[in-house]
This record gives structure tokens, C-alpha cells and sequence, in this order.
């Protein structure tokens, strides 16, 4: 009776078991994600890509030095302006040069300051954007390892089971648990399965904003005179 679905979930499940592995009873991912703990210190972190929680203002901006504690750009209504204006992903990168420029015409008697707030204002907002995507990979990987080790031990429950089936002793409590924990596992094993699917798009983020951050950062300098 159960052995279509039997076969159906075996094979789903084998797929899966590429992206799954147990080590001293804990389940952590498979091979590529494994690959990236080489990159970070936190064993947490699912990513190819190497954990950068904040980025440095020596790792952008080539200009007279800025001290990161500097929070007047606050104050500065013009540089939050252009911020808005410019720090959104969507905004291409040939518009917030039309952006910064205006904003250097405007500003051309005080124009060092002006862009080092600007600056300044960039590396604050991407951090804060940064910190949060960050947090969520986290929580994604805890969620992840949870699920996996959810499947594993389904998948050892309905070995059980089969066993019992093929010997002819499985009673009809234990048929009724058997097929629960079937769909349970092929909806798990669903689940896991986007979810890596999106894990990839996920962990681009960061390095996405470390990337646009750096492309401002030219952008400002070229007005800095």
C-alpha cells in the first residue's frame, strides 16, 4: 500500500541528503555550505561568503581621514537628502552620479566636508542595512539546521516503520503514524529544499551593499577637490 510513496519520498529524500550531514550527532549542511565555515568563525553561518558584520571607512574611502564616530552629518539636511536619495539598491548607479553631482554644484565652496559627511552617512545607513540582513541569515541557518535534523529523524521513525511492514507486525496505530510522518517528511523535505534554493540570493545581499557602498564611495571622490 505505502510502497509508491515509499519510493517517492526515498528518492526525494536521497536528494536532499546532498545538501545534509551529522557530525558527533549534530546535523550542520552539506559540502558547500560546510566549505564556508573555512571563511568565517561562526560555525552559524551559512554562506559561501565570508561573515563581515561592519565595514570600515579605510576599506572605502580614499580621502582626508574620517572618523567613523563623526555623527554631524546628522544635523546636515542636505547630505541626509542626497543619502535617500542614492543609498536604495533600486536607484541605477548612473542616476546617484546625476545625484552627487548636483550636489557638488550646490556645495562647491565647502565641497571636502560636505562629501565626507556624505561619506559618512553612506557607511552608517549600509551598515545598519547590512547589521539586519545579517541577523536574518542567522536566523535562517537556525531554522535550516532545525528542519534538517527534523527530517533525519523522521526519516529514522519511518525506517522503523518499514521494517515492521515488511514483517508483518506493524499495527494499525503505528500504519496511521506511518503515514503522517510520510507527508511530514515530503513536506519538510519541500520546505528545505526552497529554501536553499534561496539561501544563494540571501547571502549575495551583503556583499551586494559592500559592493555599492564602494561604488558611491568613487563617486563622491570624484567631486573632491
Amino acid at each position: 500500500m505505502k510502497k509508491n510513496s515509499q519510493f517517492l519520498i526515498k528518492n526525494r529524500f536521497s536528494l536532499s541528503l546532498f545538501s545534509l550531514t551529522i557530525a558527533a550527532g549534530l546535523l550542520n549542511f552539506a559540502a558547500p555550505i560546510k566549505e564556508a565555515h573555512a571563511y568565517s568563525e561562526d560555525k552559524n553561518w551559512p554562506c559561501i561568503q565570508g561573515k563581515v558584520i561592519k565595514l570600515s571607512a579605510g576599506q572605502m574611502w580614499r580621502g582626508n581621514p574620517v572618523k567613523e564616530t563623526d555623527f554631524t552629518w546628522q544635523q546636515n539636511e542636505d547630505v541626509k537628502k542626497l543619502v535617500n536619495k542614492i543609498i536604495p539598491r533600486r536607484v541605477p548607479l548612473k542616476e546617484t552620479e546625476k545625484f552627487i553631482e548636483e550636489f557638488a554644484k550646490q556645495h562647491q565652496t565647502n565641497i571636502k566636508p560636505q562629501l565626507e559627511q556624505s561619506f559618512l552617512a553612506l557607511l552608517f545607513e549600509t551598515n545598519k542595512i547590512r547589521k539586519e540582513i545579517i541577523g536574518g541569515i542567522g536566523k535562517f541557518s537556525t531554522r535550516q539546521k532545525s528542519l534538517s535534523k527534523r527530517i533525519v529523524e523522521n526519516r529514522r521513525k519511518i525506517a522503523e516503520f518499514e521494517k515492521k511492514d515488511e514483517a508483518g507486525t506493524l499495527t494499525k496505530e503505528e500504519d496511521q503514524q506511518f503515514g503522517k510522518l510520510e507527508q511530514q517528511l515530503e513536506w519538510d523535505i519541500r520546505i528545505h529544499e526552497e529554501r536553499e534554493k534561496s539561501l544563494e540570493y540571501v547571502c549575495e545581499s551583503p556583499v551586494i551593499l559592500e559592493q555599492r557602498l564602494f561604488a558611491l564611495s568613487q563617486q563622491l571622490k570624484k567631486f573632491y577637490k
